[in-house]
């Protein structure tokens, strides 16, 4: 399952691979210089603590009836002690203080070399699995989004992808570089002493053991980490994003208990974590340090014994330390390859996620020519038991303005949600120009509408990058017309820095009717056939009431429009209108057809209006 999941990850490395080989190349020179460097240690000892003449010849006398393979060791020894050993002591010593210098100068040229290389790779790697997740939630359903936190989607991008990359790196590092070393270490290793080589792998194997009983819960409490820290992102962007609310309503000692409590838990589960990382490292310490101890115990008594020169021991010791970190690191890999596996299972329930809305393949043209043909359409979302549109029979004509009106709740925005394929029907169909909806690519499909909400998003970003950002290829003229178009030229002239001023986040620079202006002049210039209008107007004083109506109204000429409205002016010069209730449409006609039904939803909704001295007609319901 591990390396499955890790296997999946491989295509992110792969245009980065001649890096990524040419780093580990150099990170195999790096650890095989690390090896060479030992081989002055016998020399070394030789040369400041000669043994006795006497104990070497008892050691030579015992090795008299050597195998042929504890021959050859001798012979290799004894050339590179005799190597370096000829001459002077002082040469000698000159001689093994050069190779120590540049046999470290060398192992850190490559080890940079290595680490710059992989640093690019490593980024490299980032910015592409980043891009894929996020390629992939920008092009999933609003369902997906209605289901999940937006601080869990954001940790995914975040902390999800930096800890599986690095996961990843490192892996490619360790399981290409630390074999090497441990191979050379090993026969280093062999080649003074068999039976204690053996006893080190021993030990080894049982290090590694040890770090797969902890793998699991490792894995484990990683998810639940990297959950709580969606938490609190969560918890952030809430109350950042609401701050105007917050303050209003004085929770700011609410929000920051909260923000407290989503710590606190997250802080509780590291804790966890890292009680089971860190008992791991000490673990193996001490299973290492009872090897030492006893690699040094039987080894001093092979050197009393007259089987071994003490420089040989020496030796093998500090072989055995330096076998020990590349063993170490892997073990640590396998561990850092459960908690990365739980974020890389994270990303690809992402990537492997499937909108529910397929794309399909026809181009649709420019222009409808034919009624847009609504057929028993029936809706129903994921999280609720009932249907928010039932048995919708509705034709919407070209050029046609067409009115919803209805209480809260009717589904009158959930039927233009299906017109734009933000969903698709439950059962039933929708046509455009005699084809399926579901036909239609949904790029080409949805260049066909403009779409204006109540709630408007505006990005963190300057006025007229907001305005043109439905059409980048517009030029400034083209801007500042639909700025006039939608009655906002005038306000953004007023501002010190006009069009260049930055809007703020979602807009909070401005007030609630300039973003709707600068939203319907991102419709105006963005220039499409089928315009949508949802409660454009809802929430506004009526001075900026009456300048976005007019821009509106202007905007609605030779269009296709479907307005989910509140004023009454709106609504009577709506071509026809569709009072919804529970999903249903319930009536349609024109205004005068409506008013003349007897007992009619619409007519008496109107006639209540109409008493109160109101404009508006679908608050009541």
């Amino acid at each position: 399952m591990l390396i499955k999941l890790y296997k999946r990850l491989l295509p992110f490395a792969r245009r980065y691979r001649g890096r990524i080989l040419l780093a580990t190349f150099f990170n195999v020179i790096s650890s095989v210089m690390s090896t060479v460097i030992m081989v002055a240690i016998i020399p070394i000892e030789r040369l400041l603590s000669p043994p006795p003449p006497e104990a070497a010849k008892a050691i030579d006398a015992l090795k008299a009836n050597q195998s042929i393979f504890d021959t050859f060791r001798e012979n290799v020894i004894q050339s590179i002690t005799h190597y370096f050993l000829q001459g002077t002591q002082t040469e000698a010593l000159f001689k093994l203080c050069a190779f120590v210098f540049l046999g470290y100068a060398f192992k850190n040229i490559f080890q940079y070399l290595n680490n710059y290389l992989m640093a690019i790779a490593e980024g490299g790697m980032v910015k592409s699995l980043r891009d894929a997740v996020f390629e992939k939630m920008s092009m999933l359903s609003l369902d997906y989004y209605y289901d999940r936190k937006a601080g869990h989607l954001l940790s995914r991008l975040t902390n999800d992808v930096s800890m599986v990359n690095s996961t990843l790196t490192s892996s490619i590092v360790t399981v290409v570089g630390q074999p090497v070393q441990i191979i050379i270490y090993l026969f280093l290793m062999i080649t003074i002493n068999t039976k204690l080589t053996l006893i080190s792998l021993g030990i080894a194997v049982l290090s590694f053991y040890l770090i797969t009983l902890f793998g699991k819960s490792l894995k484990s409490l990683s998810h639940k980490l990297q959950s709580k820290q969606g938490d609190i992102l969560t918890v952030a962007q809430e109350s950042i994003g609401g701050v105007k609310v917050v303050k209003s309503f004085g929770m700011e000692q609410y929000e920051i208990n909260r923000f407290k409590e989503e710590t606190r838990e997250h802080y509780k589960w590291g804790i966890r974590l890292a009680r089971i990382r860190q008992t791991i490292s000490p673990l193996n310490e001490t299973v290492a340090v009872c090897g030492f101890i006893g690699i040094l115990w039987f080894g001093g008594h092979e050197v009393f014994k007259g089987t071994m020169h003490g420089s040989e021991l020496w030796f093998f010791l500090l072989a055995l330390i330096q076998l020990m970190q590349p063993i170490r690191n892997l073990s640590d890999l396998n561990s850092r390859l459960y908690e990365g596996s739980a974020a890389a299972e994270n990303l690809f329930a992402i990537l492997d996620a499937k909108p529910s809305v397929a794309p399909g393949t026809i181009e649709v043209a420019a222009k409808h020519t034919k009624p847009i043909h609504f057929e028993n359409v029936h809706f129903k979302y994921a999280s609720q038991t009932e249907n928010a549109l039932n048995g919708i029979d509705l034709e919407l004509f070209p050029g046609e303005t067409l009115a919803l009106v209805g209480p809260s709740g009717a589904g009158k925005t959930t039927l233009v949600d299906l017109l734009a394929r933000f969903y698709d029907p439950t059962e039933g169909n929708i046509y455009l120009e005699g084809n399926n909806l579901r036909e239609y690519s949904l790029e080409s499909l949805r260049r066909l509408f403009g779409i204006v909400t109540q709630d408007t998003v505006l990005f963190h970003d300057t006025i007229y990058n907001n305005i043109s950002y439905g059409n980048r290829n517009a030029t400034e003229e083209m801007v500042y017309e639909a700025a006039r178009a939608a009655n906002a030229h005038e306000f953004i002239q007023q501002i010190p820095t006009g069009y260049q001023t930055m809007a703020g986040d979602r807009g909070v620079r401005l007030s609630g009717g300039q973003r709707q202006r600068i939203a319907i002049a991102r419709a105006l210039l963005k220039n499409p056939p089928i315009l949508i209008f949802d409660e454009a107007t809802s929430a506004l004083d009526t001075e900026n009431e009456m300048l976005v109506q007019e821009a509106i109204e202007r905007l609605l000429k030779e269009r296709t429009a479907v307005v989910i409205a509140h004023r009454l002016s709106t609504i009577k010069q709506a071509d026809r209108i569709a009072v919804m209730s529970d999903g249903r449409i319930v009536e349609l006609g024109t205004h005068d057809e409506l008013l003349a039904m007897a007992d009619g939803l619409y007519q008496r909704l109107y006639t209540i209006q109409m008493r109160a001295g109101s404009e508006s007609i679908v608050t009541l319901g």
